[in-house]
């Protein structure tokens, strides 16, 4: 009952982080809210390391199966309260959790080895260094590929485990190996070296955002009817994004500041990772917080107001038309905020329909 209460507790302070992180994302965008233009520049770093981050470590400490685990995401949730509170120190407890990250995966592994947990051990590699970096003042825009390269790998190394379902071809397996392992060091090299790799990185994005969408198993669940093919329906949307993104960082490279660099950004975390998240909430939530997530329809809201929404982004971005900028940035903030509300009366719904059953059997 303790680990449930922290698994939830946890879950409402990735939300509250998220809250603070979409109206410094509004204010970025030049919308007015509130006081959030303060915490405007940590728009980026809260939502991967105060959120993503801790929703990971979260699902991974649930995996391992010991109280020792949660210390990762509770370490990843200190330090995005330290920069909603805008104290600079906290950064060190973001390298601290992805090193106890590492040490989880490689838990994992140990206990159960297989290929696509090699894959998430190597994506904290680039999470810690880039964290590291982080710490000690290093631009966001020098160590955001690393970030990228933690989140690409975690999300590819759970679709490979799916993948065994779908049985892809062996050749395309270790393609797919090889192009993450070759992501990871270029990620890396890229730190190292000022942007070097920049483009090189691009074309292993788009590659592996190809390899999804042909080997994925969401090409067989996208026939199936309900949870299933919302899911499927994410996760090729989100390859698309990967695909496009990778596509235009590979012919721009990735300038410090700028609509290019938006796009590319919110293409890979908004495009890819975020729709990732949507689809894989209603599977993963009921074994984190024990909570039944019945499917709905009305799912396909927030997810289609998401990718509608960094459309209209991107084509701001690329055309030089700033409002349709700032309306794409508006749609995907609604998209984030509707989501949990449509699980929440999802559920409401379903054990109101339970409750009105269970009453008329009786």
């Amino acid at each position: 009952m303790t680990l449930l209460l922290v698994r939830r507790a946890s879950l409402l302070s990735v939300a509250a982080i998220a809250l603070v992180a979409l109206f410094a994302g509004l204010a970025r965008l030049g919308i007015p809210v509130s006081s959030a233009g303060a915490r405007a520049a940590s728009h980026g770093p809260l939502f991967v390391l105060g959120v993503f981050f801790p929703l990971i470590a979260l699902e991974r400490a649930v995996a391992l199966g010991t109280r020792t685990g949660y210390v990762v995401p509770l370490l990843g949730l200190v330090a995005g309260i330290g920069m909603v509170a805008n104290v600079p120190a906290l950064r060190i407890l973001s390298a601290i959790a992805a090193g106890t990250l590492l040490l989880l995966n490689a838990a994992l592994w140990r206990k159960q080895p297989s290929a696509h947990l090699v894959l998430m051990l190597v994506g904290s590699v680039c999470l810690v260094v880039g964290s590291v970096a982080f710490a000690l003042d290093v631009s966001v825009s020098e160590v955001v590929l690393s970030w990228m390269g933690f989140f690409v790998l975690t999300i590819v190394a759970e679709r490979i485990e799916l993948a065994r379902f779908a049985a892809p071809p062996r050749l395309a397996l270790h393609a797919i190996l090889g192009l993450a392992f070759a992501l990871a060091g270029l990620t890396l090299l890229d730190l190292f070296l000022g942007g070097r790799t920049t483009r090189a990185v691009g074309v292993l994005l788009a590659l592996t955002g190809a390899w999804l969408l042909r080997y994925d198993l969401a090409r067989r669940t996208l026939r199936q009817a309900g949870l299933p093919r919302f899911a499927a329906s994410a996760a090729l949307l989100a390859a698309g994004w990967l695909l496009c993104s990778g596509l235009l960082l590979c012919c721009y490279g990735l300038p410090a500041a700028g609509p290019v660099y938006d796009a590319i950004l919110h293409g890979v975390f908004v495009g890819f990772v975020l729709s990732m998240v949507f689809g894989h909430a209603p599977i993963i939530l009921p074994a984190v917080a024990r909570t039944a997530v019945p499917f709905h329809p009305v799912f396909y809201a927030p997810l289609l107001a998401l990718h509608c929404g960094l459309l209209a982004r991107w084509s701001g971005d690329l055309a030089g038309v700033p409002l349709l900028r700032q309306a794409g940035g508006l749609a995907n903030a609604v998209a984030l905020a509707a989501f949990p509300i449509a699980v929440m009366w999802a559920r409401r719904r379903s054990i109101t329909h339970v409750s009105i059953d269970g009453l008329r059997a009786k």
